[in-house]
């Protein structure tokens, strides 16, 4: 039995001397020895705010820090990213472009286990990025109309007026490929693609109860134009075998969609 605590004790020893520290202004970078599946150590910073204690990821899950990219868009995974931002009770907030994963606690004594949970929290969503749900033929559809469609919007649209893969609002956990500013009121945008006939499909009922959401939510008094985007350049795009699903969306969005190889008309609505 004294072995075994002997045993206990070198490994309590050395596991506590993974842990490191470095002070960055006004913030603490708490290095933990938790380990990605990349081979990455995750940092937590804490700050104190008021009579609270804040820690946060710092921004680096979406800033690239960890080498990974959460997919968002990814159904799979966001399904699995949900599990666990409400398993662990993590907030998230927005400054300067940045997106910023939080928990708070005005206990001093529950510092430890905020610790704890944060770095269990971005540990599992950094080393889940790592899996390929999508098939490549799929991502690359995805992503590149993604960036199409945002050059053309941006080459009409001043920056200030549109605001990019968006999420309604905190309680309204719906995102919108472009949310365009016009005074007080809002226009939103959703993109729609696939590489095949069923990821084309899946595409029009997501944007589909997206926009269902929005418009039962209290924004809907300020919304102004409900567009979807779709492309019709896909190779996912069969009409014949998509036009139910279409006409379920227009239902929602009150306006016949907008085809890619007719984006011009989305000046005249956007502007």
């Amino acid at each position: 039995m004294d072995n075994n605590v002997d045993i206990f004790k070198i490994v309590k020893d050395e596991f506590c001397s993974l842990w490191s520290f470095k002070e960055r202004g006004n913030s603490l970078e708490i290095i933990t020895p938790f380990s990605t599946t990349n081979s990455k150590l995750i940092s937590v910073f804490l700050t104190k705010r008021g009579d609270d204690f804040i820690i946060t990821d710092g921004g680096w899950i979406m800033n690239g820090e960890y080498g990974v990219k959460v997919d968002l868009e990814d159904e799979i995974f966001l399904r699995i990213y949900d599990h666990y931002t409400h398993y662990y009770n993590v907030k998230t907030i927005t400054n300067k472009a940045t997106k910023y994963y939080y928990k708070s606690i005005s206990s001093l004594q529950l510092i430890p286990s905020l610790v704890y949970d944060m770095g269990h929290f971005m540990m599992a969503i950094i080393s889940t990025s790592q899996i390929q749900f999508y098939d490549e033929k799929e991502k690359n559809e995805r992503e590149t109309f993604k960036s199409d469609a945002n050059s053309f919007l941006t080459s009409f649209l001043h920056k200030d007026k549109v605001i990019f893969n968006k999420e309604l609002s905190k309680d309204y956990n719906v995102k919108f490929n472009a949310i365009v500013a016009d005074g007080g009121k809002i226009k939103l945008v959703k993109y729609v693609t696939g590489s095949t006939v069923s990821y084309f499909s899946n595409s029009l009922t997501k944007a589909t109860v997206d926009f269902e959401i929005a418009n039962g939510s209290p924004f809907n008094d300020v919304i102004i134009e409900r567009v979807a985007l779709i492309n019709d350049a896909a190779q996912g795009f069969v009409e014949g075998s998509l036009f139910r699903y279409i006409y379920a969306l227009q239902d929602h969005t009150m306006r016949d969609v907008v085809r890619w190889s007719q984006r011009d008309n989305l000046i005249k609505i956007l502007q």
